[in-house]
């Protein structure tokens, strides 16, 4: 019988490559709104807070009734990271924005986890000079791959954050004036590799979404979309007490 547990996390994988809107191209493109500059299609904003929402939310509710209690992962759910990433606009003016992150990832099952962080967010350009606070980012993380030493995932989540300057600011191709509030999306592909039982490396690949759902009209939304890396480490207190037990 084919393992559930790695099953699930690709069905997921499958239905948000399909929540696409029919006018985005596949092929790599200097377009903006090119599939290659947006991989999951649509509106990253919209896929995350409406459809995209909808379904992270049935299956992961679904996730809990058809999998069975892991006792090996009682004492290894919780875990605490530090990352930081940089992020390369593909829109003029190509702004560039460092990010670090501090969060928790808490495991539901073996193939999920839920989890928050906190971030500071500093986008640079010829117009743009601001920074960024983000008080709570929660995602949910799909492990494609999960052994003792080595873990593959997708990841995507959704925040809110204040930027000390307005943001993104008007330029010779966008006389809109981004605001102060703006919400953040994120998703993309990351692994983590174990040191030691409880600390581990991260590394991944990364979308960033920056607008700000039209709360002052859509005169005030020029939103920003950027591509980058991240590296990190990750710390789970308790796998090296459960490897103790099992000696």
């Amino acid at each position: 019988m084919i393992n559930k547990v790695r099953v699930l996390p690709l069905i997921v994988l499958v239905i948000l490559l399909g929540c696409q809107s029919p006018n985005c191209t596949a092929q790599l493109s200097s377009d903006p709104g090119a599939r290659i500059n947006n991989p999951l299609g649509g509106r990253p904003f919209r896929l995350h807070l409406g459809r995209g929402a909808v379904v992270l939310s049935a299956l992961t509710g679904v996730a809990y009734f058809i999998n069975k209690k892991n006792k090996d992962l009682e004492d290894k759910r919780l875990s605490f990271y530090l990352e930081n990433g940089v992020m390369y606009g593909y829109k003029f003016p190509f702004t560039i924005i460092p990010e670090t992150n501090l969060g928790v990832n808490y495991k539901v099952t073996k193939w999920l986890a839920y989890g928050a962080d906190i971030g500071v967010y500093t986008p640079r350009d010829e117009f743009n000079q601001s920074t960024g606070i983000s008080m709570l980012r929660v995602y949910n993380k799909f492990y494609l791959r999960d052994t003792d030493k080595f873990r593959l995932w997708f990841e995507n989540g959704v925040g809110v954050v204040y930027f000390t300057k307005l943001f993104p600011v008007a330029n010779p191709q966008e006389e809109r004036f981004g605001t102060n509030w703006n919400g953040v999306v994120k998703y993309g592909l990351g692994a983590e590799v174990n040191v030691n039982p409880s600390l581990s490396i991260l590394f991944g690949v990364r979308h960033l979404h920056f607008s700000n759902a039209e709360i002052k009209g859509k005169a005030r939304n020029p939103s920003a979309d950027s591509h980058g890396i991240f590296v990190g480490m990750n710390y789970n207190p308790r796998r090296d007490q459960s490897k103790k037990k099992d000696l």
